[in-house]
Formats: C-alpha cells, structure tokens, sequence
C-alpha cells in the first residue's frame, strides 16, 4: 500500500500525542510527516509540508482549525481534512463541512470509526492522485505526439463517445491544425468478405497489401488520420481545401484494386467543412460503404453515384441479434431475430439476396472463432453459397433459418464440453495469475479476463462452468485460504496479513474471515497455537 503524507493537529499535548503514538498510522496507508501544537504551526507545516491529509482539533486557541482550513483553501493548497470535535462543537463541526472538510469525527474517538474514515480518506486522494496521473499523461501524449493523439479523438469523435465541445476544445489548443477553408472527406475501403471464403489463407494478406499501398499513395497528397471500426475496415479520414479531392481519391482507389486484382469495396464521402464535417462525411461514407458491401465483389461507390439510388440500408442491428442468438444457442432469439430481419430487408429480390448472405458469412465467421463448426454445418453453409443465386428470395430465407437453426442443435450437443476443452489453457493461466496478484486489492474479473485476452462475459461463464462457483466466490475463497495459512505458519501481523490478500481494511477483513471460518483470525490464530 502506498504511504500518504498526514499532518496532525492538536493543541493539547497529551491529546496530540495520544494520537500520534496510539494508532498504526502505517496500517491505514499514511505515514505521520509533521504534528502542530497550534492552528499557526499547522499553517505553516502545512505549507512546507503539502500533506495529502491534515487531521485537526477542530477548536484550538488564537487559530481554529476552522481558520486553518480557510487560509489552506486560500494557498491553493490541494489537501483533504479531518476534523476533530466534541459534541458541543457540533456547529463547529456543521461549518468545518461546509469548507469542505472530507469528514469530521466526534471525540473520543472510536478506533473503527477513525480506520473507517481514513481508509475512505486515502482512497479519495488516491484516485486523486491517479487521475492527475492521467491527465499529465495526457498531456504529455498532445505534447509529444498531436497526430496520434488528434487521431484518437477524431475516432472517438465519430464514434459519438465524446462530444463536438471536446473536439473544438483539442483543435484550439492545437494550433494550426484546423485552418479556414479546411474541407474533410471519408474514404472506407475493405476486402469483401466473400473473398475470406474462397482465399481464406490469402485474405489477410490481400488486406495488410491494401492498406499499406493506400496509406502510401493517400499521404503523398494528404493530410489525414486512419483507423479502423469493429468489423476491420480500413477508414482515412482526410483533410483538404481542394475541390478535386474526391476525384484524386477515386483514382488512389481504382490503382490500389487495379494493381494486385484484389476485390476491393470503397466508398467516398463528399467534402463538408469544419469540426461538424468530419463526422457528416463519416457517416456518409459509412452509409456508402454498408451499400457498396450489399454489391459484391469490387464494389465502388462515391457520394455522387448514389444520389438518385435511394436504397433501404442494411439491418445490421438485426444482423447483430441474429449472430447473438446463434452465439447463446437460443432458438426463441433466433427466431424473434429473423423475423426482425425479414420485415427488414428490400422490396427488391436480388439486395434480399445479397443482405442474406452477408448476414449467413458473419454468422458463418462467428461459428469459425467460438465452436460448432462441424463438417455436416460447414458444408450446408458452402451449398447455400453456392446454390444462393439460383434459389428465390423466400425459399433462401427457409434455408437460411433452417442452417442456422441446425447449427444451434449441433454446438447445444457438445457447448460445455467443447468450451472447457477449449478454454483449459486459458483456465489454467488464469488460475495463476490469481495466485500470483491475491495481494492486489483491485484484482478483478475484468483483469483476469483482460490477461488472458478473453471477454469478461464469456469469461466469467466459462470459469463457473470449471469451478462450479463465481469468480468473486472462488477469489474469496483463495484469499480466505491464504489468510488462514499466513495465521498459521507466520507471526506476521493482521495488517500485514491484510495487504497480502488484497483486503486492506483490516475490519473488513475480519468480518470475511468470520463469515468464512466462523472465528475471528485473533481467535483462529490463538486456538491453532495452542
């Protein structure tokens, strides 16, 4: 546990030496810098000092420890207070609150009390101090690196996680980035996923060759910034105050398909001015994009082609439900899913087609990444791609519903034994990285999960489906095992036992340790060295 600074203040000696040699100060996370006889001694240790807490008597001779904390306020000095009065000084105590004091306690005072309150002390100064870290960090990142860092905020921009103010507040600060007449235009670009099904070991390649020769070509005449969605697709987002852009794009785009006989799909978005342009010409281009994809291979769209072509977009919302359902192994979802879909799709019977089977190869991809891609299922998926174009728009939506229905069947025959025989390594390394990290208090499933690069969710159900119990269950029970251990073979202290499993609030630790042997650990300790 890091080490606060404290300042304590009283002007009774006997008082202020009770509490300063009374209480394990180290144990609750502060290390005594500095004490104060009087409210001008605190003042000025307080300024020499810059402790990230002051416990104070809260009625003192000449200078109160009300006044101490009005002069701190006006030194701009960032340090919380704890006030210390009696219950005749409840007034003081009202006043000392409004000024912001962290919290007051009532003299005598009670040991849990006063760990509670500090604990509750220290964790406020520390996420103080960490997100002080962060922001310095960020500042640090502007400074030394603007475009990555302006590249982040453009994603997270159009994304619609941070607001426009935001935005305008990084450019400003940025001089020289947005400039008058300034122009911004989307280009996405990706290979079609059709061609993942054919050249399966060739499409990453395919890919990685694309971008690298667009990224080339683009930065020869452009500013821009570039990332990519969730699905994987390429996106420049570019900054011009030419009126021939769009064109010179269009031929970058043409010579990158052209040049290796990729299936490329693209989409450009006319230019739009300002911060605001950015994410109109985004959304244009992701619009277009969705559009080009329904189109199949070598797709190639700009704004003005489809002006005239208004087209009802694809459902990907419903597609994203369909894969879900698939994914839980739920037929009642599938089935509210598809009919979503349905009422979804074109009036016109080839976009039904093609919609269908954009939505079948993200199940298909899905089926790949997890488990239930058997050969019976693999080759009903390959047979509907096959025979797609020669079947109706009704009769490939009954095929589609029917595969995805016997899909669910097969992974239902062999879900929790193909998981766990999936997932023992992953388990395994999780389980050490447990054993390792018990002493770190913010240990989580979403650190575990992290570390071993799977999904929480996923995560957590597959560790209950190992261990039959929670995560949280199953930490407890570690960290309450190696309590018990510590208790008997060391003489270390319930403190220092606390920090070594992670639960640095020695009454709380007490209380689990209760509730899961039934004593208290000074009890459990002095019966196991009897």
């Amino acid at each position: 546990m890091k080490l606060l600074k404290l300042v304590i203040v009283d002007d009774e000696p006997i008082l202020l030496e009770g509490l300063l040699k009374t209480y394990d100060w180290n144990a609750m996370g502060f290390e005594v810098i500095g004490s104060a006889r009087s409210g001008e001694q605190a003042i000025q240790i307080i300024k020499e000092k810059q402790p990230h807490v002051v416990l104070t008597d809260i009625r003192m001779k000449q200078i109160s420890g009300l006044k101490v904390m009005e002069e701190i306020e006006k030194q701009g000095i960032d340090c919380l207070f704890v006030v210390l009065s009696a219950y005749r000084d409840f007034e003081y105590a009202k006043q000392a609150c409004d000024l912001g004091a962290f919290a007051y306690l009532l003299k005598p005072i009670e040991d849990d009390k006063l760990r509670d309150t500090m604990q509750g002390a220290w964790n406020a100064c520390m996420e103080h101090i960490k997100n002080e870290e962060k922001y310095d960090n960020w500042v640090n990142m502007l400074v030394k690196d603007s475009h990555s860092f302006l590249q982040v905020i453009v994603q997270k921009y159009v994304q619609n996680l941070i607001p426009m103010e935001k935005v305008e507040e990084v450019f400003s600060t940025l001089n020289g980035i947005l400039e008058h007449g300034d122009k911004f235009i989307t280009v996405y670009a990706d290979i079609d996923l059709a061609y993942k099904i054919t050249n399966s070991l060739d499409y990453e390649a395919a890919r990685f060759s694309m971008v690298q020769l667009l990224k080339q070509k683009i930065q020869e005449q452009f500013f821009y910034w570039k990332f990519e969605n969730g699905d994987g697709n390429c996106i420049f987002i570019i900054k011009t105050k030419k009126n021939t852009s769009v064109q010179e794009l269009k031929q970058i785009l043409k010579a990158a398909k052209n040049k290796e006989n990729y299936p490329v799909i693209a989409a450009i978005s006319k230019p739009y001015r300002g911060i605001p342009g950015i994410k109109r010409s985004y959304e244009e281009a992701k619009n277009l994009f969705s559009l080009a994809s329904m189109s199949g291979a070598s797709a190639f769209t700009i704004s003005e082609d489809m002006e005239d072509k208004p087209e009802k977009p694809y459902p990907a919302d419903t597609e994203l439900l369909i894969v879900n359902a698939v994914r839980k192994n739920n037929s009642r979802d599938l089935k509210e899913a598809f009919i979503q879909f349905i009422y979804g799709l074109p009036s016109e019977e080839n976009q039904q087609r093609q919609y269908m089977h954009k939505m079948m190869v993200k199940a298909e991809f899905m089926i790949k990444d997890s488990y239930g891609m058997t050969d019976a299922v693999r080759e009903q998926f390959q047979n509907y791609y096959s025979n797609l174009q020669n079947l109706s728009a009704t009769k490939a939506m009954d095929v589609c519903y029917k595969i995805l229905c016997r899909t669910i069947e097969e992974r239902k025959k062999n879900a929790d034994q193909n998981e766990i025989k999936y997932f023992k390594e992953y388990i395994s390394a999780a389980v050490a990285f447990i054993e390792e990290h018990l002493d770190d208090e913010e240990l989580s499933i979403v650190s575990v999960a992290t570390h071993v690069y799977l999904n929480p969710v996923y995560f957590g159900r597959v560790f209950k489906n190992t261990f039959h119990m929670t995560f949280k269950k199953y930490l407890m029970q570690r960290r309450m095992e190696k309590a018990k251990r510590l208790l008997e073979e060391s003489t270390a202290s319930i403190g220092s036992i606390c920090e070594q499993v992670g639960i640095n609030n020695p009454s709380y630790f007490s209380h689990l340790f209760k509730e899961f042997t039934g004593k208290l650990p000074s009890e459990y300790k002095r019966e196991y060295d009897q």
